[in-house]
């Protein structure tokens, strides 16, 4: 493992500055993440979208816009988290599900492209937007594995019938391969099922490899070979291109790899019990600031900051701050005698960690850091009780 941000002498400063509990986000870490991303595939015309369903930490987001990278959306709120971080129209793509009237209008008329989920949601599209051209989510599972996201590859003529009546051009493929996959192999099956309904579409002019590129949450997980993958794909394009006598532009969405190793969460010890053979670290966060097992990924490493010794070998669980039966933040850890003013670090939280906070046990989040050049940069305030009853109103 490489020498993780922030180190326990700055750790120290950053809670006594922001206070406990901390997000922290190394921006030196997703820069490289995201060069070792893009050269991973060899092929021209290339576009990457980042996924920010997983952060959409503002300061985050402009950074990977500086470095080229576009914005995947699956929701309005994405759209509108991406557009207020400065990101152009031009450079998000859509790839949404059951998108309702109001959802539809909001991407349309800010002229955001899209993938569509289903025949249903293309007479909608056509209705509005007649001699438009979409894209299509397409489902690439086979029968065996039921899918609710996308076109089966046998509604296919159905959608280019309907497209064909209202002047629409079906100009894209798009993907999904599931979240936080780390096998070469599903992404490749996955990836040529969409290649071989492609030849369908007579006005083809992009492949969506989606997103789901994942990251070895455990030592000794083995990580995505993602040289491979994206040198396999970038073969396949180059054959498609040359059958289509055209360049075919591939699109791809990194979210999860780009950002989560880059993010920590910083907690303080409150209490420390033994008993019955174990151990439990009381800290001054809940399982309702971060993802833990019981809601998206069921593990995060757990480092202490400042280690007295040697861990020791005694079952320890990280809880939070609640009586919430399930408030652990990390189970059958093994780490070093440990007092109260301690501080631990949860790694790899920058994906889906701080997005997937939540008022769950009205504890108020926590405020989100990023560190840039030297510097470190509050990008969101810690909040306060009023912040749980904000949105609510007075009959």
């Amino acid at each position: 493992m490489s020498v993780r941000e922030p180190s326990a002498e700055r750790a120290a400063l950053l809670v006594e500055r922001y206070g406990s509990p901390l997000y922290v986000y190394d921006a030196e870490r997703v820069r490289a993440a995201y060069r070792d991303f893009a050269a991973a595939f060899p092929y021209a015309p290339v576009d990457f979208h980042y996924a920010i369903v997983c952060n959409k930490n503002r300061h985050l987001v402009r950074l990977l816009h500086s470095l080229g990278a576009g914005i995947h959306a699956n929701t309005p709120g994405d759209a509108f988290a991406a557009l207020s971080a400065g990101v152009p129209a031009h450079r998000i793509v859509y790839s949404g599900t059951n998108l309702d009237a109001a959802d539809l209008d909001y991407i349309l008329s800010r002229g955001i492209r899209l993938n569509l989920d289903s025949v249903d949601q293309l007479r909608d599209f056509a209705a509005r937007s007649p001699g438009g051209a979409v894209g299509l989510r397409l489902l690439v599972d086979e029968p065996s594995r039921p899918n609710r996201i996308g076109v089966d590859p046998a509604e296919l003529p159905e959608a280019l019938a309907i497209a064909r009546a209202a002047g629409v051009r079906l100009i894209g493929l798009h993907m999904y391969a599931g979240t936080n996959n780390r096998s070469l192999e599903r992404f490749l099956a996955c990836f040529e099922r969409m290649v071989a309904a492609s030849a369908l579409l007579p006005d083809l002019e992009e492949l969506d490899v989606g997103g789901g590129f994942g990251v070895p949450y455990r030592d000794g997980q083995e990580p995505l070979e993602l040289p491979t993958l994206g040198r396999e794909v970038a073969r396949r394009m180059e054959a498609l291109s040359t059958s289509r006598g055209r360049r075919i532009r591939l699109v791809v969405e990194p979210g999860r790899i780009l950002v989560a190793e880059a993010g920590s969460l910083l907690v303080k010890v409150i209490s420390v019990k033994e008993r019955g053979g174990r151990r439990y670290i009381g800290v001054d966060t809940t399982v309702g600031n971060v993802v833990v097992e019981s809601v998206y990924y069921p593990h995060h490493r757990v480092e202490a900051l400042s280690p007295r010794s040697a861990p020791l070998e005694l079952p320890t669980d990280v809880c939070g701050n609640t009586t919430h039966s399930r408030d652990f933040l990390a189970r059958d850890c093994r780490l070093p005698p440990l007092a109260p003013g301690d501080l631990l670090a949860l790694r790899d939280v920058g994906a889906y960690g701080y997005a997937m906070s939540s008022h769950f046990l009205n504890r108020p989040r926590p405020a989100e850091v990023v560190l840039e050049q030297g510097q470190d940069i509050l990008t969101t305030r810690r909040e306060t009780f009023a912040d749980l009853l904000a949105t609510q109103v007075d009959a």
